[in-house]
């Protein structure tokens, strides 16, 4: 499993995991069957109680729900929330603003020896 998501803890990167493959639709669609809790832990790397924690987080915020006897399956539709950014947008986005941090640092480096 990717630990690009440093700080959190292991459900929750699970859950970003799994929402990112709902967003991008790389993995699963609205009204899509997930695989097994157990198959998730597996590919995910983590326990099954951390797996179904990331599940029950999923289902509290409407990205899945659960059919009894059945299994989970995507919403449809999605939850009516802000979309949520990919982990490929998030990095394009750090990378843009570290680039205007330093371009912003370079502007007031040249002002402040401008003043002196």
């Amino acid at each position: 499993m990717e630990s690009a998501l440093p700080g959190l803890a292991p459900f929750e990167r699970v859950a970003a995991a799994i929402r990112d493959a709902i967003v991008t639709g790389n993995e699963w669609s609205p009204g899509d069957q997930l695989p097994s809790n157990r198959a998730l832990a597996d590919r995910y790397e983590v326990s099954l109680p951390t797996l179904q924690r990331a599940v029950g987080v999923l289902r509290e915020e409407g990205w899945l729900v659960s059919r009894g006897s059945v299994g989970v399956f995507v919403a449809d539709p999605l939850p009516e929330q802000k979309r949520s950014e990919t982990l490929a947008e998030l990095r394009e986005t750090v990378s843009t603003l570290r680039s205007d941090l330093a371009a912003l640092e370079q502007r007031v480096s040249a002002i402040e020896r401008s003043d002196h």
